[in-house]
């Protein structure tokens, strides 16, 4: 790729080894890869809405949110759709480079 698409990947908290390896083969592929920030459960409110500011404005200037099963229940595809952002499933993004 020429300019790296820069994405997004949406997986339930559940699915720490299929993040992973998603992560993996996108980054393998060339895409330049974010996911949500992980917060600790004794974080203050202070830094888990930090980490939801932060997560929103990764899913607004991607240029695609990919999905791993299960996570069509999550936000941010909704929002991904709300900013324009194309949403797909990890197959698709991988079939497309």
């Amino acid at each position: 790729m020429s300019n790296p698409i820069r994405c997004y990947v949406a997986a339930p908290a559940r699915s720490a080894a299929a993040l992973a390896a998603a992560v993996a083969a996108l980054l393998a592929a060339g895409f330049l890869v974010t996911s949500a920030t992980f917060v600790p459960s004794s974080a203050s409110v202070d830094d888990l809405l930090a980490a939801a500011d932060d997560d929103l404005a990764a899913v607004a200037c991607a240029d695609l949110v990919v999905t791993l099963p299960g996570s069509g229940d999550l936000w941010e595809p909704a929002m991904a759709e709300a900013f324009g952002v194309p949403v797909v499933a990890l197959a698709e993004a991988l079939s497309e480079v």
